[in-house]
């Protein structure tokens, strides 16, 4: 695990209109555990993040991040493993939305398994990952990126927009 980050700002330097949101996003992003950036609404680009967070946010933000000391490696992967592991799906739910797509070969099948709400997502030239398990018919699995163990926290990644997806 990585040594605690020291505090770059004093209270006073945070509320100064010196210092813009954009450094204290950069910071809280480089330094802040994925869940605590996921309560604060703080993960995506720094430039969209600085569009919806009001400057008093990110101060809160800063501060609790110091006060928790959810910095990043500090999550248990045992919790990350069990969030992972709600997500596989060993049976399809009855909510699941299928379509088959056919416009011809390959033919496959999309399993909509969390449906966006349609305010945040990821925009062109942001960074994704995702875990994935492709299957057969049958159910035979032919390939998967989720690896045995659950080590890695991280799924494939790539740029939306750019060819990847």
């Amino acid at each position: 695990m990585a040594a605690e980050p020291t505090r770059e700002w004093s209270d006073e330097q945070l509320k100064s209109d010196d210092l813009p949101k954009k450094d204290i996003i950069k910071f809280i992003q480089d330094n802040a555990a994925h869940s605590f950036l996921n309560e604060h609404k703080l993960l995506g680009n720094i430039k969209n993040v600085a569009k919806t967070a009001k400057k008093e946010q990110l101060i809160i933000a800063y501060n609790q991040l110091f006060e928790s000391k959810r910095f990043k490696g500090t999550e248990p992967i045992e919790e990350v493993t069990e969030q992972v592991k709600a997500v596989k799906i060993e049976e399809k739910p009855k909510e699941v939305k299928t379509e088959v797509v056919d416009e011809g070969p390959p033919r496959y099948t999309k399993s909509v398994l969390k449906k966006g709400d349609k305010t945040n997502f990821p925009k062109k030239g942001d960074t994704v990952s995702c875990w994935y398990t492709g299957t057969l018919e049958d159910g035979t699995v032919f390939d998967t990126n989720i690896p045995t163990g659950m080590t890695s926290q991280s799924g494939t990644t790539c740029t939306e927009g750019v060819s990847d997806v």
